[in-house]
């Protein structure tokens, strides 16, 4: 597949990502419960992907070793990373939310060396080292955080990557032999939705449509439409052009997280976002070109 056709895709993959942490601050702002916000996206875009899977031929497999490897992934990967993930957009920048993303792809090599999936090596280590440094400097007086006593949630918002790196191992040691990628997505979204609905109603925060004005309310499907329209786009990416070209859209992610703050919530980043930024894309580069 040629660059040109690439690139387009990867810019609305990215787009998408980094737009979906500004949605969620954004309904929350205007009162609605973050884990029914994450209930109703899950099943929304668990719904849209099942109808693809359908028109596809594509099947949902619900034997054991498939229910296990959907569980593992929907709790990780979207249920406990959207229950941090919207615990925490109401107290940081939305911006400095998406200059933690491109830590999954690095903290994903670095569990996978641990667990033997692949040999660690000196691009990958200090790849990871340069990555967390531009995060602590993000961190800083002067960079993407407007008040240092918000240090503490930036803290807690950087468990939420560690919540993607975990889903994605998963995906490597739990996934069944021949798993079709469309499937397995609609599953893992499947059993989030159902743990957040737990959550949510466990906790007062699930969320009854219809209780919040109209305009926030119609957050909701568009939430669930971006969700299924980047699930699409990622597997697409994913059998065409493979997995290190489609890690490239985490650099797409951070800077459109950024420009998504700026343009919904007024953010203003302070001078050492640069820095840190490039200390960040830098570890990126380092850790997913291989060649």
């Amino acid at each position: 597949m040629s660059a040109a056709r690439i690139l387009p895709s990867l810019l609305i993959l990215g787009s998408i990502w980094g737009l979906s942490p500004a949605i969620a601050k954004k309904a929350l702002a205007a009162g609605m419960p973050g884990l029914g916000f994450g209930f109703w996206a899950a099943l929304g875009s668990a719904l849209l992907l099942a109808t693809v899977c359908l028109i596809r031929r594509i099947p949902i497999r619900l034997d054991r070793a498939h229910l296990r490897y959907y569980a593992g992934a929907g709790l990780m990967g979207f249920a406990l990373a959207n229950l941090i993930a919207y615990t925490a957009l109401p107290h940081i920048p939305a911006g400095f939310f998406a200059l933690l993303m491109p830590l999954v792809p690095m903290l994903t090599v670095t569990g996978a060396s641990l667990l033997g999936q692949e040999r660690l090596n000196l691009r990958s280590v200090g790849g990871t080292v340069l990555g967390f440094a531009g995060v602590a400097l993000a961190m800083a007086p002067g960079a993407a955080l407007p008040d240092p006593s918000l240090i503490g949630w930036a803290l807690f918002a950087a468990l939420c990557p560690v919540c993607y790196a975990t889903s994605n191992l998963i995906g490597v040691q739990w996934a069944p032999r021949g798993t079709q990628p469309l499937g397995a997505a609609a599953g893992a979204l499947f059993a989030a939705s159902l743990f957040l609905g737990v959550m949510s109603l466990a906790s007062g925060q699930f969320h009854v449509p219809g209780e919040v004005p109209l305009r926030t309310e119609a957050l909701l499907p568009l939430q669930m439409m971006l969700t299924g329209m980047a699930y699409l786009l990622y597997f697409r990416l994913l059998v065409t052009a493979g997995s290190v070209t489609t890690s490239q859209s985490g650099y797409i992610v951070t800077i459109m997280g950024v420009v998504w703050g700026v343009v919904l919530f007024e953010e203003r980043m302070g001078i050492l976002t640069l820095p840190a930024a490039a200390l960040v894309f830098s570890g990126l580069w380092l850790v997913t070109n291989r060649r």
